[in-house]
């Protein structure tokens, strides 16, 4: 059953989102977070729940500002999609976004953004099998300042 999160669900999206490849941050780090992004107007975090058990969540945020490749703004953003383990290659994760899509249209997006690290073939392979195509790579850069001289 897919359906919009709630406060119940805020341990198990934070257990969920701290599994290893997931997100770095800390289950409390993440149940802060959650607890957050329930209470905005401008996300959306939906849950697909498995007798009782959250396994999978997605989290779409409309944007007003940039959003490579939509043409109209405010544009829907997936900010993230996870399913747990054992539960992948089902069709949780498009049913999901199926559920954020509809979301979006109701809050009157036309455009629907997302990106991935440029070495994750798998999300490349999702984003590319549900409909979305490539619009642009980013290459980011860092470096450390010294004292000022």
């Amino acid at each position: 059953m897919i359906r919009k999160a709630e406060e119940k669900d805020i341990k198990a999206l934070a257990k969920l989102a701290s599994e290893p490849e997931v997100w770095s941050d800390s289950p409390e780090e993440l149940e802060k977070d959650f607890a957050e992004l329930l209470r905005s107007e401008k996300d959306l975090v939906a849950v697909s729940e498995e007798n009782g058990e959250v396994i999978a969540f997605a989290n779409v945020r409309i944007r007003n500002d940039y959003v490579a490749g939509a043409s109209a703004l405010p544009a829907a953003y997936l900010e993230g999609i996870c399913v747990k383990e054992g539960h992948r290659g089902r069709g949780e994760a498009k049913k999901l976004l199926a559920y954020c899509e509809s979301w979006a249209r109701e809050q009157g997006c036309s455009d629907f953004g997302s990106d991935c690290l440029i070495d994750n073939e798998a999300s490349r392979a999702f984003h590319l099998s549900v409909g979305f195509h490539e619009v642009e790579r980013v290459i980011c850069f860092a470096k450390k300042l010294g004292e000022r001289e």
